[in-house]
């Protein structure tokens, strides 16, 4: 028998009428999580195997066609996927070039790095590259962000410099003062200026559009800062990929730091989502993260097994997308499909309690008596426990919350009469895919 099914049997949810205006009503809905009073919607994960098998898919980032593209640092190619998974892939110019980070520039193109060829790549929308030859040799370019001043601006990891590039590609380059820094990501700031993680230095750095840079330290000594992006509370989010942490960093340098639950996970990459809160790869722990601007933290596991989820980016469909290193595919997240419970409207109340797991929520909406109503919407209509098991298989994860939502509803009304005691809740140019892999 289905958990809910179980659940619903021992607190005595019976198919039963309560045609009376009921009070002090409690409510459940499945499908979501309830985190900081907002519902959280459950995801599901899709993959889509790269065409060209041992491709190392690295860096990924939202084009201004509405596609995703993303760099394979081992089969020297730029792939484009599209909302649907459609895959094709344009060859770099320059043989064992290592494509790394890419994104998105002012001019309509996308820019990328290459990491062992040491210039800077941009291709057009229908696939046509060219290459800019950075002046420091072996600098090992990583991350790049397009910039509040129309330019675009990446990291030199061996170089220890910060590069800008403009989009007629003119390169100037500002060292970083702490030597050996290793400088991996890079994002543009809410305050107009760059912020970039150094990687051996353990430091968050912030580089001004005219060059100035200051730094500073990561509270966790070798934590190994490494991706980095702008947060919808106006903070920068990062990456400590051997902390196991995330980190927040404030405009004026304030970090506070959150520790992911899984051991040994190595976060990585972190974009800002459409939902308002950071997402994150686990290249280790084979999952992806989601942290809330106060720093609760949720896991999902990715399907295929020693993938090392890499890269990630809000694409234009309202999903995350991210790469896959080791498995070869690019993967999305979406909302799973909601089954929800709710009040009917008129009778629901504005101060309703909010639950985190489903006993809890189950325990305080049982009766004393046979007074549950279960109907689909504001209507009329009986369910009974087999529907709200089928409910929960279609994704159950808990919660009590506002108002019903869409597709899938149905509605749990009730009066508590005595409520049950809580029970308690359960470096250099070698490739990131080789380097990594000696940790693991």
């Amino acid at each position: 028998m289905n958990s809910l099914a179980r659940l619903i049997r021992r607190f005595g949810f019976e198919r039963g009428a309560c045609r009376r205006r009921c009070t002090n009503h409690w409510a459940l809905r499945i499908g979501l999580e309830c985190l900081e009073d907002r519902c959280l919607p459950a995801i599901t994960i899709t993959e889509f195997p790269v065409p060209t098998t041992n491709s190392g898919p690295v860096g990924i980032a939202t084009g201004p066609d509405g596609n995703l593209w993303f760099t394979e640092d081992n089969a020297d190619q730029v792939g484009r996927i599209t909302p649907t998974g459609a895959i094709t892939e344009f060859a770099v110019p320059t043989a064992n070039s290592g494509p790394h980070g890419i994104a998105a520039g002012p001019d309509g193109n996308l820019w990328f790095t290459e990491q062992a060829g040491d210039k800077i790549g941009r291709i057009t929308p229908t696939g046509t590259i060219t290459e800019f030859a950075i002046p420091t040799a072996d600098s090992t370019p990583q991350g790049i962000a397009a910039g509040p001043d129309g330019n675009l601006w990446f990291t030199e990891e061996a170089g220890d410099k910060i590069g800008r590039i403009t989009p007629t590609g003119t390169i100037t380059e500002f060292p970083v003062p702490t030597a050996g820094s290793v400088p991996i990501g890079i994002a543009a700031g809410p305050d107009g200026n760059l912020w970039f993680t150094e990687q051996e230095g353990d430091k968050i750095g912030r580089i001004t559009p005219t060059g100035t840079i200051t730094e500073f330290a990561v509270p966790t000594a070798t934590s190994n800062p490494l991706g980095i992006a702008a947060g919808p509370d106006g903070n920068l989010w990062f990456t400590e990929e051997f902390g196991d942490q995330i980190g927040r960093i404030t405009p004026t340098g304030t970090i506070t730091e959150f520790a992911v639950p899984t051991a040994r996970s190595n976060p990585v990459g972190i974009a800002a989502g459409p939902d308002g809160n950071l997402w994150f790869t686990e290249e280790f722990g084979d999952k992806i993260g989601r942290i809330t601007p106060i720093g609760t933290i949720t896991e999902f596991a990715v399907p295929t097994a020693n993938s090392n989820p890499f890269a990630i980016a809000a694409g234009p469909d309202g999903n995350l997308w991210f790469t896959e290193l080791f498995g070869d595919k690019i993967g999305r997240t979406g909302s799973q499909p909601s089954a929800t419970l709710t009040v009917v409207p008129e009778t629901y109340p504005t101060d309703a309690l909010h639950f985190h797991t489903m006993q809890d929520a189950l325990a305080a909406a049982v009766g004393a008596d046979d007074t549950i109503q279960i109907e689909p919407g504001a209507d009329t209509g009986l369910f009974n426990s087999t529907t709200l098991a089928a409910a929960a298989s279609a994704g159950a994860t808990t919660i009590v919350t506002a108002a019903p939502i869409s597709p899938a509803e149905v509605v749990l009304v009730g009066t508590q009469r005595e409520r049950p005691r809580s029970r308690a809740g359960p470096a250099g140019s070698e490739s990131r895919r080789d380097r990594h892999q000696r940790r693991r």
